[in-house]
């Protein structure tokens, strides 16, 4: 069919505002008909009523959109947010491993400092701090 026309909750909003101040025109429009002399018809009364209970149920509809677009997007900054924290999350379990490796390098290489020395002592801490 045709493209669907999609709307921010901005626009939403624009839209619900408008509708509500032509069903206000169309209120205050009723109230001066009804107060003229001589007296408007109660069919055009009644229909000014309807479009104005018509286009209170439209801003309606707009705004409850609007609270779902809100809605929608508070869920997806939910989402993105929950991501960050993922990403963070094994960011820090990379640099911890990273930190270990780094460690690990350094008491391999303060072992292979204690045997070039051959200091038993010195071999045995050497080995002792690698293991843990």
């Amino acid at each position: 069919m045709g493209n669907a026309i999609a709307l921010d909750e901005k626009q939403t909003t624009e839209i619900a505002d408008k509708l509500a101040q032509a069903s206000n025109q169309v209120l205050e429009l009723r109230i001066a008909l009804t107060d003229r002399t001589p007296a408007t018809p109660s069919a055009v009364l009644q229909d000014l009523k309807q479009y104005e209970s018509h286009l209170d149920q439209m801003v309606s509809f707009f705004r409850a959109h609007g609270i779902y677009l809100i809605n929608k997007g508070a869920q997806q900054a939910l989402a993105n947010v929950n991501t960050a924290i993922e990403q963070g999350r094994k960011t820090v379990a990379d640099i911890e491993h990273t930190h270990a490796a780094i460690k690990a390098a350094a008491g391999l290489l303060d072992l292979a400092a204690a045997l070039l020395s051959r200091n038993p002592l010195a071999i045995a801490e050497a080995a002792n701090s690698l293991r843990t």
